[in-house]
């Protein structure tokens, strides 16, 4: 995992600059918004040059014009349980999050895509690629999050378990991607939020 950490999000909304080599950029400062009744926290980094090396292995596919345009989505869903655990409970939360998260993610890759947008989601169960072409690689999806956020880590055995600064370890992380601008990005999350709205 790359040893390459962004700083936080220096400025409030987007930010559309070229896609930095030494350090990941935060292009979407952490935004909330509720999806079928669960509250989902999403940010977004253009990830760097060193950063990519792990991508790459995850979408070895992606053209250089879809590599540079790369943002890499955290998205964190707060749980009602400390998912450090491993009761009955928290497995069916943690498959219920996991989920949603799919079901989010696959209006967001096909409206996206509609608009002539490469996306994808990887299941955090696998790290693989959930609607495009498995690489030889998975994601990892904690340690990838932390290098992102600067979110600690708990080690709990053989696992890390991220912590967010609010919700501590009651989260379920997953991570999108897309070739699409920040600015399109948050247009298509906004739309589906106000879509729900209205039913």
């Amino acid at each position: 995992m790359p040893t390459t950490i962004v700083d936080s999000c220096p400025s409030k909304g987007i930010s559309t600059t070229i896609k930095p080599t030494t350090k990941s950029e935060c292009v979407i400062e952490p935004a909330r918004f509720e999806y079928q009744g669960s509250v989902f926290e999403y940010s977004a980094f253009s990830p760097s040059h060193r950063f990519m090396k792990e991508v790459d292995s995850v979408f070895p596919h992606l053209t250089i014009k879809e590599r540079n345009d790369l943002l890499v989505v955290p998205v964190i869903q707060q749980c009602y349980h400390d998912m450090v655990g491993a009761t009955p409970e928290v497995n069916k939360e943690r498959d219920e999050k996991l989920e949603l998260f799919i079901e989010w993610g696959k209006y967001i890759v096909q409206r996206l895509g509609s608009v002539g947008f490469w996306a994808d989601v990887t299941d955090p169960a696998s790290g693989f690629p959930v609607f495009g072409k498995q690489g030889p690689s998975p994601y990892p999806d904690v340690q990838a999050t932390q290098a992102l956020t600067h979110y600690d880590i708990q080690n709990v055995g053989c696992c890390h378990i991220l912590l967010h600064p609010t919700w501590k370890s009651h989260i379920y992380p997953a991570t999108f991607f897309t070739t699409a601008p920040a600015h399109i990005l948050t247009k298509v999350i906004d739309e589906l939020i106000s879509s729900q709205q209205k039913q």
